[in-house]
């Protein structure tokens, strides 16, 4: 498997696994009619932040746009 197709599929799983979550948040809130405290942030944020990161480090990106120059 190749390194941009792997950071793709663990994207995608992140944005699903979030949106998840943000659902499950929302209707606990609309249920209970009080806002729960976002625990779905911490996937968002931290997973988003590892992302960004593995995204923009990625060699075979780095190489893709040397080859590109």
């Amino acid at each position: 498997m190749t390194g941009g197709l792997a950071r793709r599929i663990i994207t995608v799983i992140w944005v699903v696994v979030s949106g998840v979550q943000f659902v499950i948040w929302l209707l606990m809130s609309i249920i209970s009619g009080s806002v729960k405290s976002p625990f779905w942030l911490w996937t968002v944020v931290g997973g988003g932040v590892l992302l960004a990161l593995w995204w923009y480090f990625d060699p075979a990106r780095r190489d893709a746009r040397r080859g590109s120059e």
